[in-house]
């Protein structure tokens, strides 16, 4: 199996494992956790057939999804997204296309000794609470606390570690899920009258140090292709080895990404 196709089979048994249910579709299946409805990546529909049409696509979301207030699609065919995305925009939708980044160099320079380590799954918590609440949605208390509900999931599904910057008063965190032999940086966030001390670096290398000393390969993270952070992880050793798009459609009133 390929590189590309290990973490796609990572990224779909993460998902998998959490949600509350798995229903055939007929393009994919439809992911579905009426426990946890504001939680946008657990109720979804994965499009696994490259010959899905936009119109059929929108008309399975508004039947599968229809208990939820958004639509959301995951597209992990590359080819596939890039086809959908003009149409699907064109109808209200969303378009990101997520790079898929394998650490495979050593960083441009080290980060500051001592400065990351790994922390308690509290404070790492705490911190990622934190910067959700900066978010468009954080006004939203039930969203953060739902938010919550999918971390812990996805810590009884996966070996997870936090790992935070500065260790004495954190200001950065990230998760680190594995299977034992691919391993996934997630949930990056740096607090922002906390940037521009290169937490965001330590904090990250970190974590891909440590998936690295366990034997991990690949060690992996997703990052928007239309964002800033990809030029970070690429000085920290990350290349992107593909793409998958998700497609986010809301209500008028809704904004932000969970």
């Amino acid at each position: 199996m390929s590189e590309i196709d290990r973490v796609k089979a990572f990224l779909r048994e993460s998902d998998e494992r959490v949600c509350d249910e798995r229903r055939p579709t007929p393009h994919g299946v439809a992911l579905l956790t009426p426990s946890l409805p504001l939680v946008w990546q657990l109720n979804a529909i994965r499009v696994d057939d490259s010959e899905a049409s936009a119109g059929s696509l929108a008309a399975d979301a508004d039947v599968l999804l229809a208990n939820v207030a958004h639509r959301k699609l995951v597209v992990h065919d590359e080819e596939l997204g890039a086809r959908l995305a003009p149409a699907l925009s064109a109808q209200g939708w969303n378009a990101f296309r997520l790079l898929v980044m394998v650490r495979r160099r050593a960083p441009d320079r080290p980060a500051e000794a001592g400065l990351a380590a790994e922390v308690s799954r509290e404070q790492g918590a705490a911190v990622l609470a934190a910067f959700r609440r900066e978010q468009p949605f954080g006004w939203q208390e039930e969203a953060i606390r739902q938010l919550r509900g999918m971390d812990e999931r996805f810590a009884r599904a996966w070996s997870t570690r936090d790992f935070a910057a500065p260790v004495d008063e954190p200001g950065c965190s990230c998760r680190l899920y594995s299977d034992g032999s691919v391993a996934q940086v997630d949930e990056v966030g740096t607090l922002e009258p906390r940037r521009g001390h290169g937490y965001a670096r330590a904090t990250v290398l970190a974590a891909a140090d440590a998936a690295a000393a366990d034997g991990c390969e690949p060690v992996f993270l997703l990052t928007d292709a239309s964002d800033w952070p990809q030029h970070l992880y690429r000085k920290l050793g990350f290349d992107a080895i593909g793409a998958v798009y998700e497609f986010l459609k809301l209500p008028i009133q809704t904004a932000g990404r969970s």
